[in-house]
């Protein structure tokens, strides 16, 4: 059984920042006039070498974590990339429907709306497996949401442009649809996932982050 160091935390008195999560158990610590306690109050954990991290911070993390699996990351890293994965396709979205919607799309390259997904496919994927290897889980879900992603919009796709018509008949499209479905649902459960806490203490996958 683990000791738990008997240091005693001082409290601070004035305006709480949520800080990050201690590196120990998991649990959210909160800044106080921007200055971290001594020691985790849940765990007593020390916290003197820690620092509190912002969202750029965490963002540019994942991004030079581009195609690293190795480690583990914490919820406050996957969300702020994931928030701001969403952000930018909505924003691609809206875009693509007003070009829609004026009679503009035919005159902008295909490929030039898959530049983004595809730069921002990487990152997320890598970011993703590290918070499930920081949940103690391997990649399963994550490797099921892209086959099933990709393959239906994929299908559906080629369905839509009349490309291999003999192969890809409406049958076929609406197992796509199926497929794009189940996806959904297992990105939900990704981001399920995403909110809980860490397995305290080192994993299989390597020791908290900090």
């Amino acid at each position: 059984m683990k000791e738990v160091p008997s240091t005693t935390c001082t409290p601070i008195a004035g305006k709480h920042h949520y800080a990050g999560d201690c590196p120990d158990c998991g649990q959210g610590i909160l800044s106080e006039n921007g200055r971290l306690p001594e020691c985790c109050p849940t765990c007593n954990h020390s916290l003197r070498s820690a620092k509190p991290d912002s969202p750029l911070y965490n963002i540019l993390r994942s991004l030079k974590l581009y195609c690293d699996t190795r480690g583990r990351s914490t919820r406050r890293e996957f969300w702020a990339f994931t928030l701001l994965t969403l952000l930018l396709l909505a924003i691609e979205a809206a875009l693509y429907a007003g070009c829609y919607r004026n009679g503009s799309l035919s005159a902008i390259p295909t490929w030039l709306w898959l530049v983004l997904p595809a730069l921002l496919l990487c990152p997320f994927s890598t970011l993703t497996i590290r918070r499930l290897h920081d949940l103690n889980k391997g990649p399963g879900l994550l490797i099921a949401f892209l086959a099933l992603g990709l393959s239906g919009l994929g299908v559906i796709a080629m369905h839509s442009s009349n490309v291999l018509p003999e192969i890809i008949t409406k049958e076929v499209s609406d197992w796509a649809r199926v497929a794009l479905q189940l996806a959904i649902i297992v990105g939900s459960i990704i981001l399920y996932l995403g909110t809980q806490h860490r397995m305290p203490g080192p994993n299989e996958y390597g020791p908290a982050p900090k």
